[in-house]
């Protein structure tokens, strides 16, 4: 699998991302990156993707959320 297709299924598996956002130079990364739209990622692959590295924190700009 290509890793642009891998890198956008990943992405678009999060439940927390509500669309992913591709960019691509030229045609060949646009349809790499499309190719995501065609594979559903098992849990279990996106799970092992994620604990490559440390969950970023959410990003929040609310006071309340902050304990202000």
């Amino acid at each position: 699998m290509h890793p642009a297709t891998l890198a956008v299924a990943w992405v678009k598996a999060n439940p927390a991302v509500t669309a992913p956002i591709v960019g691509a130079r030229n045609i060949e990364q646009l349809e790499a990156s499309l190719a995501a739209a065609d594979y559903t990622m098992p849990r279990e692959q996106w799970e092992e993707i994620a604990a490559l590295t440390p969950p970023v924190p959410v990003a929040t700009d609310r006071d309340e959320e902050r304990g202000k």
